[in-house]
């Protein structure tokens, strides 16, 4: 029946790490997982700025949208102008308009309101619109 036995190396030591072996190499992991790690957390910051302004970008055509109509349901002389809406999880949009009588200038902002007081700071404004629209005779 063989033995067991523990394998060992030319000089006679037993083969393997030693402890301080595998404390060098667990601290050059961790060394090297750092910058890995902080480009992964950018890469979300990153990510989550986009997804923000791309919801805020279609929040604001939606209000210039809306707007449209109701110029082409010839309600072009009530008051149009809003004041940080809420249009839900966060997102506010700002519509301010001129009072021409025949051309009006929509400026349409929207944003993500990251200090929670339920208004659209001009910090907090990641997207603005700019258009004309025009009465129909």
């Amino acid at each position: 029946m063989p033995r067991n036995r523990i394998k060992t190396s030319r000089h006679g030591q037993p083969a393997g790490m030693t402890f301080t072996e595998v404390l060098v190499a667990a601290a050059l992991l961790a060394f090297a997982m750092v910058p890995i790690l902080r480009a992964m957390t950018g890469n979300h910051l990153f990510a989550t700025q986009i997804e923000r302004k791309s919801t805020c970008l279609l929040l604001a055509q939606n209000q210039i949208e809306q707007l449209r109509a109701r110029a082409i349901e010839d309600d072009f002389e009530s008051p149009w102008s809003v004041s940080s809406a809420d249009m839900g999880q966060g997102y506010f949009c700002t519509v301010t308009v001129d009072l021409d009588a025949s051309l009006r200038t929509v400026t349409a902002e929207a944003g993500f309101d990251r200090d929670g007081d339920r208004h659209l700071d001009s910090d907090e404004v990641l997207i603005t619109l700019r258009t004309k629209i025009a009465k129909l005779k």
